[in-house]
């Protein structure tokens, strides 16, 4: 989690927020998540494998009915939502859950953010925004069902 210091139309400086940033040309999402959250953060990190309810297509599969199916081990997002930035405009925001690299050293974080830590617990009362409270207490809930 980050407290923000860059202003915008959606949080405050004093808000405490997740890492999102911008996917550049011909990166996919789960490299973008990942350099993002480095970029933000200072924290080397990899996406965690969980496993997940999703109406995603097997990868071999072409002819699926249309419903939800259990995946096992994935990283695929776990939420998408759509933030306002500006009058005309909207950010898709892909969220996936991820851990620190804990082997890599830890760099500087961008200037716009402090990076502070937390218990699962704490973290819930910490986040200023109830989406964003959602969103982290589903991420903690397909990790501890993983890694009991």
């Amino acid at each position: 989690m980050a407290t923000s210091h860059y202003k915008t139309e959606t949080f405050t400086s004093e808000n405490f927020v997740e890492s999102a940033g911008r996917r550049n040309v011909g990166e996919s999402r789960c490299d973008t998540a990942i350099r993002e959250t480095t970029e933000e953060t200072g924290i080397s990190c990899r996406l965690l494998p969980i496993n997940m309810k999703s109406r995603l297509c097997p990868s071999e599969e072409t002819d699926v009915p249309d419903g939800a199916r259990v995946f096992k081990g994935v990283c695929e997002p776990i939420s998408v939502q759509m933030r306002r930035i500006g009058e005309h405009e909207m950010k898709l925001i892909w969220w996936y859950v991820a851990a620190v690299n804990e082997n890599k050293i830890v760099g500087k974080c961008e200037n716009e953010f402090e990076v502070e830590w937390y218990g699962y617990e704490e973290v819930l009362e910490k986040l200023t925004f109830q989406n964003d409270r959602e969103l982290v207490a589903r991420a903690i809930k397909l990790v501890q069902s993983y890694y009991p």
